[in-house]
């Protein structure tokens, strides 16, 4: 079942920086790591309130060094979310709730990487587009779709188009610089 709480922007960021704190230790200054997803945006003010980590590997060597040390640190790797340039990890092997927190490692190169980047920048640039999805989040649950499976599907479709939208942005942001 799916619930939406008012997010609070401030302690969702202290959440995110103890965790990069704390994985810096393990993980070398020169690998990128990011807070992204709804938490990391400060006008998405409804959400699950779980905290979204991307983690950049160069190659596949660092992607598996990296995946061994958050395991060591307690995440759990989920087995349905991983091919050879992505790996999903969640701070519990139960359903992830408020507070929990889930990491994205990424081959950086590809477009999986960029798109979350993409996605989160737009979002911070585009206060209306923030409110819209937020806003939309709430109408699923509304509607009645409390199902997570079918809150999932939904959302995935508006943010297909949200992502769209942001690539877009993002070639134009591009072309003007250069």
């Amino acid at each position: 079942m799916v619930e939406l709480i008012k997010q609070n922007f401030i302690e969702n960021k202290k959440i995110y920086q103890n965790v990069e704190t704390k994985l810096r230790k393990r993980i070398e200054t020169n690998i990128p790591i990011n807070h992204v997803g709804s938490t990391a945006i400060p006008n998405i003010e409804y959400g699950k309130n779980i905290i979204d980590i991307l983690i950049g590997a160069v190659n596949n060597l660092q992607f598996e060094k990296i995946k061994q040390i958050l395991i060591e640190e307690g995440y759990v790797a989920s087995q349905k979310s991983k091919d050879e340039i992505y790996q999903f990890f969640s701070s519990t092997a139960s359903e992830t709730g408020s507070g929990d927190v889930h990491i994205h490692l990424v081959i950086i190169d590809t477009e999986r990487y960029k798109e979350f980047l993409i996605l989160r920048d737009y979002l911070l640039s585009h206060d209306d587009e923030a409110k819209n999805y937020s806003d939309f989040k709430i109408k699923i649950l509304e509607l009645g779709n409390r199902d997570r499976k079918e809150y999932k599907k939904t959302k995935s479709e508006y943010v297909t188009n949200l992502l769209n939208r942001s690539k877009d942005w993002y070639k134009n942001s591009m072309s003007k610089i250069h």
